[in-house]
């Protein structure tokens, strides 16, 4: 259920900020992270089906880690390039050689078989797969933890939920690298192994949950600034000739304002014009008003020189 709710997220973030974002590393980590949630089903094409497309040897296996890894290098480097730490950023080659590490161990394993989530159990007493599964684990703990380190900088609220979400999914990377450990080279039952082999997952698939959240946030907040800058305007509009509401948008373009800050100019003129007594407003409008002040207000010095 939440792989399903984490998917559908990513589709709509995907396809709502493609035109404008296909060359930013923050819309391939949601790309990525949506092929890597794909492996574990879409409507009509279970696990099973999407191996088989692949010729039946496991390699879904493989696709949904390296797409994971490839999520979280690309994220790391958005932020590294949002926050200004360009020294922090990973060079592409990093990337590549997480991927081939784990998987030529993986390309070494006996018999993989068909897509299952119980592969690493089944095979663990092999070395190859207790290699696989270690590296993914532990490159996808340390690109976490570096990303955690930046985004804790300076918090905001969707860097709450990133820093969240991540931090659950470094405390599944830990687990997870300690249970293979131990259920490898442990004198431990197979009763132990079977039921502490899915104990990682539930901090994971909540951490993505939790870390979704925050692009979900940025998205609804950018339409809410946008729906806000429109309203002001318009209302700004009505002290003024018939084409202001597309000259100050013009102006605005031609300025590069963001929509908060076209939303502040407006609004106050209109509370300039309010109290003066030059413009009314109604009963709704007032509360729409003051709902767009105080939110501005919280955020002035994002929209102020």
């Amino acid at each position: 259920m939440i792989q399903s709710a984490c998917l559908l997220i990513l589709i709509v973030a995907v396809a709502f900020r493609a035109r404008r974002s296909y060359r930013k590393p923050a819309w391939w980590a949601t790309v990525f992270g949506m092929v890597s949630l794909a492996t574990y089903g879409v409507i009509a094409a279970p696990p099973a089906v999407l191996d088989g497309l692949l010729g039946d040897r496991n390699l879904l296996t493989l696709v949904r880690d390296a797409s994971a890894v490839a999520a979280m290098w690309s994220f790391h480097n958005a932020v590294a390039a949002e926050r200004g730490f360009e020294r922090r950023r990973l060079p592409w080659w990093s990337v590549v050689a997480a991927i081939v590490a784990f998987t030529i161990p993986f390309l070494l394993i006996a018999d993989p078989g068909h897509t299952s989530p119980r592969f690493v159990l089944d095979r663990l007493d092999q070395p190859a797969v207790w290699l696989f599964a270690s590296l993914y684990t532990a490159v996808m703990g340390i690109i976490t933890a570096l990303t955690i380190r930046m985004l804790a900088e300076r918090r905001t609220m969707p860097t709450m939920f990133w820093v969240t979400g991540l931090s659950l999914m470094l405390v599944s990377d830990v687990v997870e690298v300690l249970y293979l450990l131990v259920a490898h080279f442990g004198p431990v039952s197979a009763a132990f192994r079977e039921h502490y082999y899915y104990v990682a997952e539930v901090p994971f698939f909540s951490g993505i949950f939790i870390a979704v959240a925050g692009f979900i946030w940025i998205l609804g907040a950018r339409t809410f600034w946008w729906a806000a800058a429109r309203w002001t305007v318009s209302v700004d509009a009505r002290g003024h000739g018939p084409d202001y509401r597309a000259n100050r948008v013009a102006l605005a373009t031609a300025r590069r304002w963001s929509n908060r800050q076209l939303a502040f100019d407006s609004a106050a003129n209109i509370r300039d014009r309010v109290k003066v007594g030059l413009q009314e407003l109604s009963t709704g409008e007032r509360i729409v008003f003051a709902v767009v002040e105080h939110t501005l207000s919280n955020k002035l010095g994002e929209v102020t020189p």
